[in-house]
């Protein structure tokens, strides 16, 4: 393989970069200048749609006020006609009813002037109903033509004005060319028993005249004399035709206008006068209307609300306007094209996307001459770094093969070599680092020699300790192989050469055993001599025969004596009396220990001692005794934090359910394997994770005596 000299290296990777910044920049700024015409190019077109969608939100919003505005006067106007008939409809009854009760008295202040035509009228008679009979009824009834006539002339919109009394007469004014003698009895017309049921002013349903043949609605109401009895029914009609041109006389240059009643039929439509079929509604009755959102508009109608809507119909799409005629209970709504409305804003927006088209070539153009001139000054750019690269790569390479000869001598064992290189520059700041490294490799190269020695000897006096702590500690098992009443069995693995934790048992007499087990706060050599201590303390205290909670008290305040490192030890001691099996306990800040009763079918679970204080952390501390009889065959298992804190590579702990668990599940007797069985599970659960904690575990089985 060729090596290649540093000045060649330094010659190409100065201008592998210079070539490699330069090319990214004319990458990035050709890039950047083709997104940014992009950009401007899509803000312009963005820019063009938002003016056209504003123009023509806008122009719908003023469409909508517009509409509005335009149905509530053209609704107030209907409003103002239908409320003008019914209040001459109230006046004709009450003259009517003036006309009955003078009983043909005082009839020369309603005659015709002699020089004026009366007004035109037909008169017609139930069936079976004698002219003669009624003739003067008539002639008291007829003046009402010609009280009256000015209203009906001055009114454009109203068709005529009837009446039809309880004896059979029926007048109506002006003479529409129906036939006089025309068999009629208005008694049972629906205009006439719909009033007389209402008893009340009011407006009938759609009707076709029977003279005219015309559709119109009518207004009429019931003529009663004082006592109440019914003379007459008396009214004013008025064609669809007429009705349309009052709701639609503003409204013509832009759309069209329609009524509803109460129940949703339509009462007046352009094309309905000629009886046509309405493309756009269907049937008469819209709220049988299968368009969902036409079916809501009728529905807000006929509960006589204003509103505004946009929809879309057969013929297009349409903005409505709608409001209530309160007089009559009906309901307007004035119809614009969406189309014709918004003509003006479609317009518009077309100019303004046409114009933002016509800009993209000239952007295009002023890209492409850009990226030329970038491509230029990216050419010079590199010839020129040519150039300079090849003059500091030789003056950057000298002083570098000059230490590379150096450092070959350095590697041979001449720790005595020295560099005199003046260049200003980190290569100077490298020869003095050179002249220091060798100087402090030798210094380095005595104290490692030194430190080895030292450590060494560490080491060796470490090794010693841990065989002196693991003397201390109970380690032949079985430890009392002549006596059956019980199995024990305890380890401790140190997470260190010597470890914090402590375990022990011992005869305190004849049947009474004890055993315990301990951890000391902190790791290593300081706690290995406090747990020495603590251990020799309890044990001393308990050989004395007094009870548990007494030996933790005592133990507690000789630890507090000259506790300059404030160190202390969790415990958690238990004697067994083991002619009976009562086991006194007490706890000294300790885990709780799992509890195995024979006979509620050999599960596991925790104790519930009183917690306690830790030993060493208070003088005084009263610790409490309690107490519970063991069965042959009950098991207590006692350990450090150790086990149930231990993690695994992903910090996730082994934790107390876990080893109850895993006690449950297994069916043994056996201390040795309980022991064994928990350490190997905690090792597997840690998968080769640096231990944190030493491990200890203390497993009692209580037998009980021989028969």
């Amino acid at each position: 393989m060729t090596r290649l000299r540093i000045k060649t290296k330094l010659l190409l990777l100065s201008l592998g970069i210079t070539a490699f910044c330069a090319l990214s920049f004319f990458v990035i700024a050709n890039y950047t200048l083709y997104r940014g015409g992009e950009y401007i190019l899509e803000q312009s077109l963005n820019l063009g749609r938002e003016s056209a969608e504003k123009s023509r939100t806008t122009l719908e919003d003023q469409t909508r006020l517009n509409l509005t505005q335009l149905v509530g006067i053209q609704a107030q106007t209907g409003n103002n006609f239908f409320n003008s008939v019914h209040m001459e409809v109230n006046t004709m009854s009450k003259f009517c009813k003036l006309l009955w009760e003078t009983d043909g008295q005082s009839l020369g202040q309603y005659a015709t002037d002699k020089n004026e035509r009366e007004l035109s009228h037909i008169y017609r008679l139930a069936p079976g109903v004698d002219k003669k009979v009624v003739q003067g009824e008539f002639m008291r009834l007829r003046t009402m033509g010609n009280v009256f006539k000015p209203y009906l002339f001055d009114n454009a919109n109203l068709d005529s004005l009837f009446l039809g009394t309880q004896t059979g007469i029926n007048i109506l004014w002006p003479d529409t060319g129906g036939r006089a003698n025309k068999p009629y009895d208005p008694r049972i017309r629906p205009w006439y028993k719909n009033t007389v049921a209402r008893d009340g002013i009011g407006w009938t349903e759609i009707f076709k005249g029977a003279s005219t043949s015309k559709l119109m609605i009518a207004c009429s109401g019931p003529v009663r004399t004082r006592e109440g009895e019914l003379k007459g029914v008396i009214g004013i009609t008025v064609t669809l035709d007429e009705m349309l041109k009052v709701i639609s006389s503003q409204v013509k240059e832009v759309g069209y206008a329609f009524l509803l009643d109460k129940g949703g039929n339509v009462i007046a439509f352009p094309a309905l006068g000629q009886e046509e079929r309405i493309k756009d509604y269907g049937l008469g009755n819209l709220l049988e209307t299968k368009n969902e959102e036409l079916s809501n508009i009728v529905k807000k109608m006929v509960a006589g609300q204003n509103g505004f809507s946009r929809i879309r119909l057969n013929s297009g799409e349409k903005f409505i306007g709608f409001a209530p005629i309160k007089e009559t209970g009906w309901s307007m709504a004035v119809v614009i094209s969406a189309k014709t409305a918004l003509k003006l804003a479609d317009e518009t927006k077309k100019y303004i996307m046409d114009y933002t088209l016509s800009k993209k070539e000239r952007i295009i153009s002023v890209i492409v001459d850009i990226q030329k001139y970038l491509m230029a000054f990216f050419i010079g750019v590199l010839l020129i770094t040519i150039l300079v690269a090849v003059k500091m790569s030789d003056k950057i390479s000298k002083p570098i093969l000059d230490l590379t000869q150096g450092v070959k001598k350095v590697g041979k064992g001449d720790l005595d070599l020295n560099f005199e290189i003046k260049t200003g520059d980190e290569i100077e700041t490298l020869a003095e680092a050179f002249n220091t490294m060798t100087n402090d490799l030798k210094l380095y190269i005595k104290n490692l020699k030194e430190t080895t020695a030292e450590k060494e000897k560490i080491q060796s006096e470490l090794q010693v300790a841990t065989k002196i702590q693991a003397s201390m500690l109970p380690r032949i098992f079985p430890a009392f192989p002549e006596r059956d009443e019980f199995d024990i069995f305890a380890s401790m693995i140190p997470a260190r050469e010597v470890g914090g934790d402590l375990f022990d048992f011992f005869f305190i007499s004849e049947n009474k055993f004890c055993f315990l087990i301990g951890d000391v706060s902190g790791k290593g050599v300081p706690a290995s001599l406090f747990m020495i201590i603590a251990k020799t303390l309890i044990k001393n205290e308990a050989l004395r025969g007094i009870p548990p909670e007494e030996i933790f008290t005592n133990v507690n305040n000789a630890l507090c004596e000259n506790n300059d490192e404030s160190m202390f030890v969790t415990a958690f001691i238990c004697i067994i009396d083991l002619e009976t099996g009562r086991l006194d306990f007490a706890n000294a800040g300790h885990n709780p220990p799992l509890q195995k009763i024979a006979f509620k079918g050999g599960t596991y679970d925790f104790m519930t001692p009183a917690t306690g204080f830790v030993l060493g952390g208070m003088p005084d501390f009263s610790y409490v005794k309690e107490s519970f009889v063991m069965a042959p065959g009950d098991i207590i298992f006692l350990y450090t934090d150790g086990v149930n804190e231990a993690m695994n590579p992903d910090y996730n702990e082994y934790t107390d359910l876990r080893l109850k668990a895993l006690l449950s599940k297994e069916d043994t007797d056996d201390v040795n394997e309980i022991v064994e069985l928990v350490n190997q599970d905690v090792k597997h659960f840690a998968n080769d994770a640096e231990q944190s904690d030493d491990i200890t575990i203390l497993t009692f089985k209580y037998n009980g005596l021989k028969e």
